[in-house]
Formats: structure tokens, sequence, C-alpha cells
């Protein structure tokens, strides 16, 4: 196809990128000039950015439309941010198409496009579109042109129209026929109750004895609180660990949106365009720091965010480097993750229910001197690995004996997930009922502690005596009492009496 004479030698078009999870409107700005024929791209710019130069110019060209012998420029604004990722192709390319008259339309102001594309034009897959589609409708835009493999996803968000499309050339159609096209849209509400909520290949039933750390895992469920569990090889740590995602509560509707944005983002999704589930996530104790809390050059989530409103395992506590446990301290304390940069300051939720495990030595067996050879200054150096600051912010520590062989294969005595997420489920339900901004008990604050924690005369005055006996810090003192009250509210008691501050205690004195 040949360009036309007349060409219009200035456009903008609306694109997006991310700035950590939040979604940053780009303006997408094209000129054609006279001058020696060039391809310039400016905007602080990444590589994979600069790189959609060739992509954009080789899929127009294998649409059969001819780039006449022009100076074209583009800009990527705002240019105090840099641009990154592969969202841009798409705007870039309808943007030439605009200036050389290809796309007849005057205005593409209420419009956002972002795709990526292959060299024969095809518009290929790209992460965050739920969170891109979102943002576009607050902003104020009507339309949105995503990749079609991204449909369904965006087609969420209501108020907003969202066009699907496999190539170039349907996007420049879409845009001629003014929008006449009937956009796709889903209902969120059909969506959630239609998907696979409890696709549950674990179950507590199949977890044998170990009534104790039961009876702890249903309560940091319930309170959301962290959970270390101390025991030699083979005691079922992983097992309990792997499981306790099935006794949560299912996500709300507003929960589940906010995780599929984030591993929307992280081009987790695969071949799902929503997700149902609580996360789980289990890293390897080889992990770096910046894959476990976020980072890099330009920021990036880490298995923490990805385990927002759900799970995250560390199994073999004390073998992570002791520089990548200490980075959890604000995380698991404030519920988020801040990693300043000379581009900006990046924001990554971290709502997480932290369970870990550990080995009580190297070999795994101490105290059990029939199999432990380790010395004392051994067994120290080992659980030193492990910070105070991070031992203080954990609320729940248990220790697990090896099974008895006696208790294997005793079904009648197992409780399934299903009967302690019940539990679970009502312990929340009068959280939410007596806390109006519905906090868990983990996350009070001093002052919601005074409103809602009141303690019998024998409760407080055991704690003060622990406070004094163990050499509690006061992070420590205000952690036992959020524990105490959610095994109050457990059992459905207003008040915190001395039975449920001695087991709240018990779970720090196995330190």
């Amino acid at each position: 196809m040949n360009f036309p004479i007349e060409l219009y030698m200035f456009c903008k078009i609306n694109s997006a990128s991310f700035l950590g999870v939040e979604m940053l409107k780009i303006n997408v700005e094209v000129d054609i000039s006279d001058g020696l024929p060039s391809f310039d791209m400016v905007g602080l710019l990444n590589s994979e950015v600069r790189e959609s130069r060739e992509r954009v110019r080789t899929a127009i060209k294998n649409q059969n439309i001819i780039l006449p012998p022009k100076r074209i420029t583009i800009n990527l604004t705002p240019i105090d941010v840099r641009k990154t990722g592969n969202y841009f192709d798409l705007a870039i390319a309808i943007g030439i198409l605009r200036c050389l008259k290809v796309v007849n339309t005057r205005t593409l102001e209420d419009t956002l496009i972002v795709g990526e594309l292959s060299l024969n034009g095809d518009v290929k897959k790209i992460g965050g579109i739920l969170a891109i589609v979102a943002k576009a409708k607050e902003l104020g835009f009507k339309n949105c042109i995503v990749p079609k493999e991204n449909e369904e996803e965006g087609a969420v968000v209501s108020g907003i129209n969202v066009y699907g499309v496999d190539s170039l050339n349907e996007a420049a159609s879409i845009i001629n026929e003014g929008f006449k096209r009937k956009p796709l849209h889903k209902d969120i509400g059909d969506i959630y109750e239609a998907g696979a909520l409890s696709e549950k290949t674990f179950d507590f039933a199949e977890v044998y004895g170990n009534e104790g750390i039961k009876r702890a895992a249903i309560i940091a469920a319930c309170g959301n609180h962290h959970l270390l569990m101390v025991g030699p090889p083979g005691a079922g740590k992983s097992m309990i660990a792997s499981r306790i995602s099935t006794i949560l509560p299912k996500p709300d509707i507003k929960e589940c949106i906010e995780i599929t944005k984030i591993h929307s983002i992280a081009g987790k999704l695969k071949e799902h365009s929503f997700m149902f589930n609580r996360p789980y996530r289990a890293p390897h104790h080889t992990i770096t720091q910046s894959a476990l809390v976020g980072g890099g050059v330009i920021p990036k989530v880490g298995e923490v965010t990805l385990a927002h409103n759900g799970v995250l395992f560390l199994d073999e506590l004390a073998e992570f480097k002791p520089d990548t446990i200490d980075a959890l301290r604000e995380p698991i304390e404030n519920g988020q993750i801040v990693i300043s940069r000379n581009s900006g300051k990046y924001v990554f939720p971290a709502q997480v229910m932290l369970v870990a495990a550990t080995n009580p030595c190297k070999c795994g067996y101490y105290p059990d001197r029939n199999r432990c050879s380790c010395s004392e200054q051994q067994v120290k150096n080992y659980l030193h690995r492990i910070s105070g600051p991070i031992l203080d912010r954990i609320d729940i520590t248990v220790n697990i004996e090896p099974i008895k062989i006696e208790e294997i294969g005793l079904k009648n005595n197992n409780r399934s997930s299903a009967d302690m997420q019940k539990i679970v489920e009502k312990g929340r339900k009068i959280q939410r009922e007596r806390n109006p901004l519905g906090k868990f008990n983990s996350r009070l604050t001093t002052k919601e502690i005074e409103a809602f924690c009141f303690m019998e005369k024998e409760a407080d005055r055991l704690l003060k005596e622990a406070y004094n006996k163990l050499g509690l810090s006061i992070r420590a003192y205000y952690k036992i009492i959020r524990v105490a009250r959610t095994i109050a509210d457990i059992e459905e008691c207003e008040y915190i009496n001395k039975k449920h501050m001695s087991e709240a205690i018990s779970y720090r004195m196995v330190r």
C-alpha cells in the first residue's frame, strides 16, 4: 500500500506501563517530518522498548504498507519515568498509521492501546491487562484495545469497552469503523461463582497425629498470625504447611481481583485469565533477596508479593541466607514492601501469612543424642542464623515431634480441612464484626488492642509474670495478646481468660 502524499505530521496515542504494580499512563507521541530517513525513539527507554523500533517497522511492512522516506520520531512521555516492558508496540504502530492516514480518525483521546507485535503484524499476549483496563476506566477512557489472548481478562471490568485484536490490521479496522464492533464483557460475579474455587489436592485428614500443630495452624489461620514449626526431618512440617492454605476462607471477589492483577503483572497467569484460589508460594532456600521481596534496577514483584492474600512457606528457614531472611522484617510486620530507586518509590503489597519450618540443628535430630552428634555450640550457631528480630515478629512457634507408629492409620481421629476451615471462618467473622475496619487480630494496633482485647485479672497477671521471667520485648508482649485474642475468638469468649493467655504464652516459650 502506498502512503498518501498528504500526511498528518503529528499524533498522540495513549498507552500504558507499570511502576511496580501501579499502572502508569504513557503518551506515545509520533512525528513524521522532512529530513534524512530515520526512525528514532526517545523518552528514557529500556533495551526491550528500544527494540520495538524494528518490530514495528517490520510489522508495518508486512501489512503491505510502505513507510515514507521521512524522519520518524517516537517520544514516550513522561520522560522522567523509565519505560520498560512490551506494552508499546501496537500503540506506536497505530500512531504511525494515523500519521500516514491509514487509520482515519481525528482523535483517539478516549482510547488506550497496548500490545506486543510480532514481525508479521500479529498481536501477542502481554501481562497486567486486568490492572491496565481497571486503571483506564478510572482515568475516564471509553475504549481499550488489547491482545486477543488478554481479552477475557480485561472484559471483567465493567464501564469500559475492551476490544481484543489478533493483528495490527484488525486494530486499525476497529478504529476505522468507529468502534462499532460489539466489545466483549464478562460478569465478574458469574465468573466467580462458576470458578474452580476449591481445587484442593491436599487435606489435613491425611495428617496423622500432631494435634498440637493442627491447633496452632487453626489459630494462625484464624488471626492471620505468622507460624514457625521446629522439628526433625520427616516429622511432617512441609506436609502441614502445604495444607494450611486449604483451611483459609475462600477469597472474595475483591481479593480475587487483587491476586489476579499481581500475577498478571508478573506474567504468572499462563493459560488462566483469573485466579480463584489463595496463592501458596514455597521458594527454595537458595533464593536471592531481590527474588524474595522484589527488586532489581527496575523493581519487580518478588515471592512475598506473589503470596499476597495467601501463604508464604519458607522451608528450612535456617538455611536461607541471613540477609535474605532479615529482608522480611518490614514486610511481615507492615504488610507492604517499599523499594526506593532513583526512578521513584515502588510499593508492593505483602499481606501474607508467613509459615516457616526449620530443623533444630544441622543434622536435624537435636536433642535426640542417639541420633544427633552436633555440639551445643553448633546447635546455637545453626539457630542463630535466624535473627532475633525475625523470631520476635513470628507470633506462634511450635515443636513438632516424630509421628508414633500407633498414630499411623488412625483416620477416625483426623480432622479434615473442611472442618478446620469452618472454625477459621467463624473466628474471622467475629473479628470482622468487632473491628469496624475488618482487621485481623495479628494487625491490631496498640489502641485497638486496648479497645478490643479485654483481659481477666488472672490473664493480665500471668502475662506480666511471663514478660519478666522470659525477658520478652514489648513487641512480643503485644503479639501474645493478639494470639490470646484469637484463641478467645475461636472459643467465642468476649474476655481473654487465664487459659487463653497460658496457651498464647506457650507459643513463645518454645524458643
